[in-house]
């Protein structure tokens, strides 16, 4: 019987991690409270044999998620043509949308005005630059792609530290 609870209890703190994780889609901070979890769950005697080097290795997966999510943007604009002024302005505007939203509609608002402030500062950037708007369009629709890339490599991070987790607490 103690088998069962404790398997259901895993079960249970899988789903924690779950939602934890899926706070990186808000733009909430999912990774670094999967951090927090791996350092109070390393401190429980015998639930896992989370040692200090899959911790370490744990906080550098956080590091790099919220390294491609800061820059993978920005290199997409500048790989697919954009001016310096389109990637500033993506990097602002994006900034600003997530800002802008979360204040507004929380927590979704800043996601979704994050991806549209980043088109729109990268279109702004790039026609004050240039002053045509077809190529201002195209290099915002690049912000568009590389925020979503971004996003998405900062939850494939996330996944690695949710299945570190699973793998030294599955016993």
């Amino acid at each position: 019987m103690q088998i069962v609870l404790y398997k259901a209890l895993l079960v249970l703190f899988y789903l924690y991690l779950t939602a934890a994780l899926l706070l990186n889609v808000a733009g909430l901070p999912g990774n670094w409270l999967l951090v927090a979890t791996a350092a109070v769950v390393a401190l429980i005697p015998g639930f896992c044999e989370l040692t200090w080097t899959w911790f370490f290795v744990i906080v550098g997966l956080a590091l790099l998620g919220e390294a491609i999510e800061s820059l993978l943007g920005l290199v997409v604009v500048a790989k697919k043509g954009g001016t310096k002024w389109g990637v500033i302005g993506s990097f602002l505007g994006g900034i600003g949308g997530v800002i802008v939203g979360s204040a507004v509609a929380p927590p979704f608002g800043g996601i979704a005005l994050g991806f549209v402030g980043a088109f729109a500062g990268a279109v702004t950037g790039e026609y004050m630059r240039e002053q045509r708007s077809g190529e201002a369009v195209r290099v915002g629709f690049w912000a568009f792609v590389g925020r979503s890339m971004a996003m998405m490599g900062k939850i494939a991070c996330g996944i690695g530290i949710v299945w570190i987790i699973i793998a030294r607490t599955w016993l």
